[in-house]
């Protein structure tokens, strides 16, 4: 699964981090995971460079400055595949160590 994070959390994130994942289709359920990699970056939305293949992360609110997000990639243990569709809305909780 993919999770956006802000710039400024990505300093206690690294390979490996251990992930509690919660779907919004069942939040009563959870599920463990570790993060596998961070995003090296994101198209900006200022119109600045744009390099090939960037993924578009939109900030939630435009009239304010708030940090970038960027994506975290992370390994889901024993996913659901009934429960983990292509989609679908999640939380996750990392446990920096």
């Amino acid at each position: 699964m993919i999770a956006n994070f802000r710039e400024t959390d990505l300093k206690n994130i690294r390979s490996g981090t251990p992930a509690t994942i919660r779907l919004m289709s069942d939040s009563g359920k959870t599920f463990e995971g570790k993060v596998d990699s961070i995003g090296y970056g994101v198209l900006p939305d200022d119109g600045g460079l744009v390099l090939g293949g960037l993924p578009k992360v939109s900030r939630s609110i435009n009239w304010v400055r708030v940090a970038q997000r960027f994506p975290v990639k992370i390994m889901v243990d024993k996913p659901d595949p009934e429960m983990f569709r292509i989609g679908t809305s999640a939380v996750a909780n990392l446990e920096p160590q």
